[in-house]
C-alpha cells in the first residue's frame, strides 16, 4: 500500500522537474508507482496534495518566524530562497483556496496577523520581477 508521504514526495520531484503547469495526479501516481485512484485514498485532488506539500514545509517557516526578532524579514528570507513555492502556495490561484484553509495557514495568520497580505503582495513584486 503506498503512503501519503510516497505521494508527497513523488509530487515534489513532478513539480521541480516539471513545474506547476504539468503536474497531475496521473504524473504523480507513476512517480509513486501506483494507480492514480490508489491516490484518492489519501487526498481528493492535486490541490489537496499541494495543501499536503504546504503543511510539510509549514513548521520550517514557524520555525524560522518563531525564532526571528524581526518576523517580517525572516518571512520574506524565507520565501526569497524558496521562490517557486512561494508562486506555487501563495501565488497560484487555483492552489491558494485549498493552502489557506490549512491549520498551518492559519498560525502562519496570527504570528503575521494583518502584515501578512502586504508582506506577500511586496514579495510578489520581488519574486516576479527578477
Amino acid at each position: 500500500m503506498i503512503k501519503k508521504e510516497s505521494i508527497l514526495e513523488s509530487a515534489r520531484k513532478v513539480l521541480s522537474e516539471q513545474g506547476i503547469g504539468k503536474l497531475s495526479l496521473r504524473k504523480i501516481a507513476a512517480e509513486t508507482g501506483c494507480a492514480a485512484p490508489s491516490i484518492y485514498y489519501y487526498f481528493r485532488n492535486k490541490q489537496e496534495i499541494v495543501a499536503g506539500l504546504w503543511e510539510a514545509i509549514a513548521p520550517d517557516l514557524l520555525r524560522q518566524l518563531e525564532s526571528a526578532a524581526d518576523k517580517d524579514q525572516a518571512y520574506r528570507e524565507f520565501w526569497l530562497a524558496r521562490p517557486d513555492d512561494f508562486k506555487l502556495f501563495i501565488t497560484h490561484s487555483e492552489y491558494y483556496p485549498y493552502v489557506s484553509q490549512t491549520p498551518a495557514y492559519d498560525n502562519l495568520r496570527s504570528v503575521l496577523g494583518d502584515r501578512l497580505h502586504a508582506l506577500n503582495g511586496r514579495l510578489m513584486d520581488q519574486i516576479f520581477t527578477h
